[in-house]
């Protein structure tokens, strides 16, 4: 046996890489693995393994030990200046074909606190944004696209129980 694999064998646990720890060859029969009481799974040595919980897949970097508390890859939105949400190509995200008296609506960063979904601000003639309230809520991203999918032009502003929130 080589230095090397002895020295990985006698390595703890905690301190062998993921893909070393599950016994992951270079030629997968199974991708599935089991191992500190989980389910894994990967394409092969250098890919991601897939860790399935009861409500969440989490993605572990092969070549790391494995750890629960390291989940340094968070995600946050980007988001422009005045908190609309971006795009891949770094625009503002409209929603498409919706509008409130002729202005498009825009998709912002901000979140329903019962919900969490974003909600939706359209802009004034003097630029300035407000949001839209249906039946004492502001109107979030689904809603719009629902309420959107009821006109045949996409404008909102004929729906009297919207009330714009400057």
């Amino acid at each position: 046996m080589p230095e090397d694999e002895d020295q990985q064998q006698t390595k703890d646990p905690g301190e062998l890489a993921l893909v070393d720890e599950l016994g992951i060859e270079e030629q997968l029969s199974d991708p599935i693995y089991g191992g500190r009481g989980r389910l894994f799974s990967t394409a092969g040595r250098e890919s991601p393994v897939a860790e399935f919980t009861e409500t969440f897949l989490i993605l572990h970097p092969p070549q790391n030990p494995f750890t629960e508390t390291n989940f340094e890859d968070e995600l946050t939105p980007s988001t422009s200046p005045r908190g609309v949400l971006l795009d891949n190509f770094g625009k503002e995200k409209k929603l498409p074909g919706a509008k409130y008296n002729n202005n498009p609506l825009y998709c912002l960063s901000k979140r329903d606190e019962q919900t969490g979904k974003h909600l939706v601000a359209w802009v004034d003639q003097n630029g300035k944004m407000g949001l839209l309230e249906l039946d004492g809520r502001y109107i979030t991203h689904d809603v719009a696209i629902k309420l959107r999918n009821r006109t045949h032009d996409g404008e909102l502003g004929i729906f009297p129980e919207i009330k714009p929130i400057s």
